[in-house]
């Protein structure tokens, strides 16, 4: 039996399928288009335990293993044609609150996770800056010790959810220099003074999750705030770009399989040359190929998402992780421009699903470390002189 093929994770994928054809539905093209994102539907995802599967009780969570999460995540992302959304639920969960859950103070958990799973609050994660993203040791921005406080000033840019974002994650130097030492995370409430929102930039996929800047000028962070201890920053990034590469193109996963569907319904039903597209080879070699790309993609991901609830660490997993985003997203856009033959130019219109999930596809290959970074990974694990910096 494959990872996925659990009759209870069929449950949760199911349940969710149908969640999101009931309450995530609407016009997605026209909120693609729009750029909308939706506070509400954000809202309704968290009530129904989107954000606390695989979170601790104490935190409002429902404490189920990770492969739970990645069901649940699937069938939402199959249900809800806007790709963008579910990807910020998987940038969220995985790349911000099993961070938090792992390696904030006792404190700042209580604070801010229980209203985090309740989809009270939104959090980004701020880290890239204009010359800084696969470099980590690079960025600019810098926090002062000044007696019980941090002084935090800085500007991060091209930041997932940052224009809606009440609280970030903040990485800044706390020394000079390219130290691993000298990096230190922040979680820093986007209320304080000194902290605002910049300008948001217009995206080509994932249009409803939103894009843009975070400035710092001179904001007062306790010490209390600080998450992973000072200099401890390296760490967290690991953690939680781990924990990305590991299972966020979970949000992958169901617009892969409602893709490949909709081509086998379009190959049965569309006719050329007196009979259906599907009777074609080229057409049927096409969907044979989506087919495999979905079922080594569901396997890869499945298999990390066990792996982790069997108590492995993410950084004792970072080339497998690397292996993982690489071989999903590559093969999810190979997917996507498949469909798009299939299609053909009613694929290639603005008002077709296809040419939106293509776009949304593209940025995979992109967040959470780009594919040239996962190859040069892969190969610096593998022993080869990589250099990384």
């Amino acid at each position: 039996m494959q990872p996925w093929e659990d009759p209870e994770l069929d449950e949760i994928r199911e349940r969710h399928v149908r969640f999101a054809e009931e309450h995530l539905g609407g016009d997605a093209l026209a909120r693609d288009r729009a750029g909308e994102f939706s506070r509400d539907r954000w809202k309704a995802c968290a009530e129904f335990g989107v954000l606390g599967t695989c979170m601790a009780k104490e935190f409002g969570g429902q404490a189920r293993p990770v492969t739970h999460a990645v069901a649940a995540l699937e069938g939402l992302g199959y249900g809800c044609r806007d790709g963008g959304f579910v990807y910020a639920l998987c940038s969220q969960l995985f790349g911000l609150q099993m961070p938090l859950q792992l390696l904030a103070t006792d404190e700042l958990k209580r604070r801010y996770l229980p209203r985090l799973v309740a989809g009270e609050i939104l959090a980004a994660h701020a880290f890239s800056e204009t010359e800084a993203g696969s470099d980590a040791l690079s960025i600019t921005t810098t926090a002062t010790a000044d007696g019980e406080q941090f002084l935090l000033r800085g500007r991060k840019c091209f930041i997932t959810n940052a224009p809606q974002a009440d609280v970030a994650l903040v990485f800044a130097k706390t020394s000079p220099g390219r130290s691993v030492l000298g990096l230190t995370a922040f979680l820093v409430d986007l209320q304080w003074e000194g902290a605002s929102h910049g300008r948001e930039f217009e995206k080509l996929g994932v249009r409803t999750v939103h894009m843009g800047e975070l400035i710092f000028d001179d904001v007062r962070v306790p010490a209390g705030h600080v998450v992973g201890g000072k200099g401890g920053g390296i760490r967290v990034v690991g953690e939680s770009t781990g924990w990305e590469r590991a299972v966020l193109l979970t949000a992958a996963l169901g617009p892969m399989s409602r893709c490949v569907d909709d081509c086998i319904a379009h190959a049965k039903t569309r006719r050329q040359f007196g009979k259906p597209i599907g009777a074609h080879q080229q057409v049927s070699s096409k969907i044979a190929d989506m087919i495999v790309r979905l079922r080594t993609c569901r396997l890869v991901v499945y298999d990390m998402a066990s792996r982790l609830q069997n108590g492995k660490s993410v950084q004792s997993m970072a080339q497998d992780a690397a292996i993982a985003k690489l071989f999903v997203s590559e093969n999810y856009v190979k997917l996507e421009m498949d469909a798009l033959q299939v299609f053909g130019v009613r694929g290639y219109l603005m008002d077709s699903f296809i040419q939106q999930g293509l776009r949304d596809s593209l940025s995979s290959t992109i967040y959470a470390g780009t594919s040239e970074i996962m190859r040069n990974m892969i190969a610096r694990f593998a022993g080869l002189p990589v250099e990384s910096r």
